[in-house]
């Protein structure tokens, strides 16, 4: 089992567009961030009719009418001139109307560190790694919940720059959000698969929809529309299990060269059916019917529990009827390839905003 791949450094950046339903085979990174140019606003549409003017006119007479008989002349008058002109219809403005715009950043982001109570029977703290872009925070303001592969930590993000690169795609133009970082380690059972342990002692995906949520968001609480939980190796794993136990907290999910089967390392379902049925993705598609999907895979992937994973959950997905984005990413299973798929995954959330 080769979850250790953990590699720091930021390479360059690679783009995908994202259309429903299409798979999208990145063949290489280009060399520098692209640019995101905000869509320039719809354009004011006026239109203006009027009724043309008609006019008109009828005159009648009776006709002169003369007797040979001495008898006097009648002569009937000829009738008034009658005018009619048709009113002009008034003036008709139409104004299309304009989603409001993202707020546009300021600046650079900031980074905060917090510390809160992990939930776990060693009354142990956990920390959460906090991006916010320099807008004003509000409950439209999105927010994504990242999670780490195993073993990692929060703080596995400052090996790629994250901050930095985020700075760099909202700078840029794109529609900035908040990203959430929570550290998914236990040190009763190290390999928490991003779940709660069948025996209580463990509770992480307690302490991301409980704990760590209502922390990030404080009174701007998001509803699923501006909320996306996404995550990479274990991470992705962990991803679409919330996905699909939260419909109601997330509404996009973005999963990078995760599997969708048990891998319970450290004992954290014990073996329990039930456990294994609650945690096991590829059983409950079902649940991502209104979820928007990302699936990318690594081209590189050389961990047998890995490979092939993402193919075969996209395939259970439409079999669904779902029409989940796919992409196919140069590079292994790494941290520098996460970082290259930055500009793709920040370009599919904010179409779904």
């Amino acid at each position: 089992m080769s979850r250790t791949r953990i590699v720091q450094g930021v390479v360059a950046l690679s783009v995908a567009s994202f259309v429903t339903g299409t798979t999208i085979l990145i063949a290489e990174s280009s060399t520098a961030a692209p640019n995101h140019v905000a869509a320039a606003p719809s354009p004011v549409t006026t239109a203006t009719t009027a009724a043309p003017v008609e006019s008109t006119t009828s005159t009648s007479a009776a006709p002169d009418t003369t007797t040979t008989a001495p008898a006097p002349t009648t002569t009937t008058a000829p009738a008034p001139t009658t005018t009619t002109t048709a009113a002009p219809a008034p003036t008709t403005t139409t104004t299309a109307r304009r989603a409001p715009a993202a707020p546009t950043v300021s600046g650079p982001g900031t980074v905060q560190l917090l510390q809160l109570p992990s939930g776990d029977a060693d009354d142990s703290t956990r920390e959460v790694w906090v991006y916010r872009p320099a807008v004003a925070d509000s409950a439209v303001l999105p927010v994504v919940y990242f999670l780490h592969g195993y073993p990692g930590s929060d703080r596995d993000v400052d090996g790629i720059n994250l901050a930095g690169l985020l700075d760099q795609q909202f700078l840029a133009g794109a529609a900035p959000f908040v990203v959430a970082v929570p550290n998914g380690w236990s040190d009763i059972k190290n390999d928490t698969e991003w779940a709660d342990s069948v025996d209580g002692e463990v509770r992480v995906e307690s302490f991301v929809a409980s704990t760590a949520i209502p922390a990030v968001e404080g009174a701007n609480r998001r509803d699923a529309a501006h909320r996306a939980i996404a995550g990479f190796s274990m991470g992705g794993y962990g991803s679409a299990n919330l996905a699909e136990h939260h419909p109601d907290l997330f509404g996009q999910l973005v999963s990078i060269a995760g599997y969708y089967r048990i891998d319970d390392l450290s004992g954290m379902g014990a073996g329990s059916p039930a456990w294994e049925e609650a945690y096991s993705p590829d059983r409950h598609v079902d649940a991502l019917a209104g979820t928007r999907t990302l699936l990318i895979v690594d081209s590189q992937e050389a961990d047998p529990l890995i490979q092939g994973e993402g193919e075969r959950f996209a395939g259970l997905q439409r079999a669904q009827g779902q029409n989940p984005a796919f992409v196919v990413a140069p590079g292994d299973h790494s941290w520098p390839m996460v970082a290259g798929q930055v500009p793709a995954v920040v370009a599919f959330l904010n179409a779904g905003w």
